[in-house]
């Protein structure tokens, strides 16, 4: 497809985890296209941008949203920085923009509708898309694992934010 028939709002939000991946594809803020987790066993990076690649060939879309791992209080480890890093490249190799926010630019986002944390603010966010509303993790507890469910919803959340703050450009 070429470029002059891509969306212009379409967006695909990436969210890299321990287990693989989670993404989600919105048209606007209150529009999810698609979403899931997507778990790489063995050869993660490989099959992490490989499965990106697969993503952008079927939405097409305008922007790739990641979280800014350089920003403060950015706990990501340095093989999610790496592919964080070659999904970047990737997108220019695929003339997709690369945006990127950090969990504190998404913290206040949502804070405007009370969310203060991960959980509350995937409540938010499955009150925003109802489709989601199944896959809300339970509460962690502090001696939890996160569950790997999370990652659809930093994915949004990450997506929610670029439009929140594309709008705040427009005005």
């Amino acid at each position: 497809m070429s470029r002059a028939y891509r969306n212009d709002k379409r967006v695909l939000a990436v969210d890299p985890s321990t287990r693989g991946l989670g993404f989600a594809v919105l048209e606007g803020p209150d529009r999810l296209i698609d979403w899931g987790v997507k778990e790489t066993k063995n050869d993660k990076k490989r099959k992490s941008l490989k499965l990106i690649d697969d993503l952008i060939g079927l939405y097409q879309p305008r922007v790739i949203v990641v979280e800014d791992y350089a920003a403060k209080g950015s706990r990501r480890c340095g093989r999610v920085r790496e592919l964080i890093n070659d999904i970047s490249k990737l997108a220019v190799k695929r003339n997709v923009k690369v945006r990127s926010f950090s969990r504190l630019k998404v913290k206040q986002v949502f804070a405007e509708s009370g969310a203060t944390n991960k959980y509350e603010i995937a409540v938010a966010i499955a009150k925003r898309f109802p489709e989601l509303a199944p896959r809300v993790p339970r509460f962690r507890k502090p001696w939890m694992s996160e569950d790997y469910r999370m990652s659809i919803f930093d994915a949004v959340g990450l997506g929610v934010t670029f439009f929140f703050n594309r709008k705040r450009a427009e005005v």
